[in-house]
């Protein structure tokens, strides 16, 4: 399959994938409260980091695995290894937080169903199967509709009515992700090998999510639930936005091992930005208004800094597709590392001292900086390799 249709697919996929999430926080808003969308979205602050931890990296790792060195098997062991440490995980927040014990299930369950499947994602991308990955989040998107509106239409106006979304993702995966993975005898490769391969990978990622996840935190500590809310309403749109580049990444990964980066990836990315940012600032508030059938009216500042922020986002992902290409795993660890300090900095002083607008701050000197260094950083490998070639034999 081309490169194109092997990418239209995957974002058909991506698009679908936001929109089960995004329909759980439109829900909570306009069915129970602004509150609970808000108590969601801390909860998504606190597993999101977790979760991709906890996948070692498997899907990346597999994806640029092009020799074969470790066996699914193997592979698979670390999987489950990485589910057991979230499920701990969970067992501990129910312990020591005291929001709402269904906000926090639902939320877990989603994470844990996701990362089942990242195994499969990772088998596809390496052999050029994208196009499943669409067929999945297609059907889970479908089966997670046809059950809520069966709920619906019997009447049932409860949060715990979600968990039929979840539910959604573990029947599809067992009829269609499990089975549609490459095959292979197995074989032990060395589970501790798989870990230290795909831990920085992971560890990166996660450091990247704690850049979100922390003005989230520091939002429902300093100011309240509803403020948290009506910021993810507002970086949701980052999130949404991403999932094309995602997908774009995530198609030539393999193209960039033996190539380099497609002609014109950049000019797009860039192109794209501009338009991400002037759609935050002309669309962003009605679009909100019409989404959660709430006003909030945000001033232009904050606008212009999210959309910013956005576009910095999406330009790292595409610096972050080439390091993994390479498996630079490290690099983006580092990279990673340095922004979260600057979000741990940040985002409780400015939040403190400019509420919102201080949030916004934040999240747009932690993009700034992460952008930054993945971009140092797979130029310099893009000199090396160039100096290499130019070098007389």
């Amino acid at each position: 399959m081309s490169l194109k249709r092997e990418a239209l697919f995957h974002i058909c996929g991506s698009v679908a994938y936001a929109l089960a999430q995004w329909s759980v926080l439109v829900v909570l808003s306009r069915l129970i409260s602004i509150a609970a969308a808000g108590e969601y979205a801390y909860y998504l602050a606190l597993f999101t980091p977790a979760a991709i931890l906890t996948t070692f990296g498997v899907r990346n790792s597999i994806a640029s695995d092009n020799n074969r060195e470790h066996g699914l098997s193997t592979y698979r062991r670390a999987q489950q290894t990485g589910l057991l440490v979230l499920t701990l995980y969970y067992l501990a927040i129910l312990a020591v937080t005291d929001g709402d014990a269904t906000i926090a299930t639902l939320v877990f369950l989603i994470k844990l169903s996701d990362n089942l499947s990242e195994l499969s994602y990772g088998t596809w991308v390496r052999s050029g199967g994208l196009y499943r990955y669409g067929v999945s989040k297609i059907a889970k998107l479908t089966l997670f509709a046809a059950l809520f509106l069966a709920l619906f239409a019997l009447g049932i106006r409860v949060k715990e009515m979600l968990l039929v979304y979840p539910a959604a993702t573990l029947i599809v995966y067992f009829i269609y992700d499990r089975r549609q993975e490459e095959k292979e005898a197995p074989r032990d490769t060395g589970l501790l090998n798989i870990i230290k391969t795909g831990t920085p990978l992971a560890l990166g990622s996660f450091i990247v999510s704690l850049n979100s996840s922390i003005p989230r935190i520091s939002i429902n500590h300093i100011l309240d639930e509803q403020a948290l809310a009506e910021f993810v309403m507002l970086t949701y749109f980052i999130a949404f936005a991403t999932l094309p580049i995602n997908s774009i990444c995530q198609a030539i990964i393999p193209r960039i091992t033996q190539h380099g980066i497609p002609r014109r990836a950049w000019l797009f990315f860039i192109i794209y930005s501009s338009g991400y940012l002037a759609f935050m600032m002309l669309l962003a508030n009605p679009a909100i208004e019409i989404i959660y059938k709430t006003k909030i009216d945000y001033p232009y500042h904050i606008l212009a800094m999210i959309g910013v922020a956005g576009g910095l986002h999406f330009l790292s992902t595409l610096s972050n597709a080439v390091l993994v290409a390479n498996r630079q795993f490290n690099k983006i660890l580092v990279a990673a590392l340095f922004s979260t300090v600057v979000a741990v900095i940040a985002s409780p002083l400015l939040i403190m001292r400019f509420a919102q607008t201080g949030a916004a701050a934040a999240y747009l000197i932690s993009s700034l900086t992460l952008f930054g260094f993945n971009a140092l950083y797979a130029t310099q490998r893009h000199r090396k390799l160039a100096t290499s070639l130019d070098s007389p034999a």
